[in-house]
């Protein structure tokens, strides 16, 4: 498949840590909602070019 055509990929958030390179349970938490917020978006696009796959198929028959 041509590259222009691919969707530029989302960029994952960084992992919150501390200094010492632990994590407490409130920075797994907000990287785990920042992944989570990556998922949808990439779900989102997803959806979306279904949508447009059903259109042009739609538009060819």
């Amino acid at each position: 498949m041509s590259g222009a055509y691919l969707a530029t990929p989302a960029r994952l958030p960084t992992v919150q840590r501390t200094d010492a390179g632990t994590m407490t349970g409130a920075q797994c938490m907000g990287s785990l909602t920042a992944l989570y917020d990556v998922a949808g978006q990439i779900r989102a696009t997803l959806i979306e070019l279904q949508a447009q796959a059903r259109m042009a198929n739609a538009q060819g028959n």
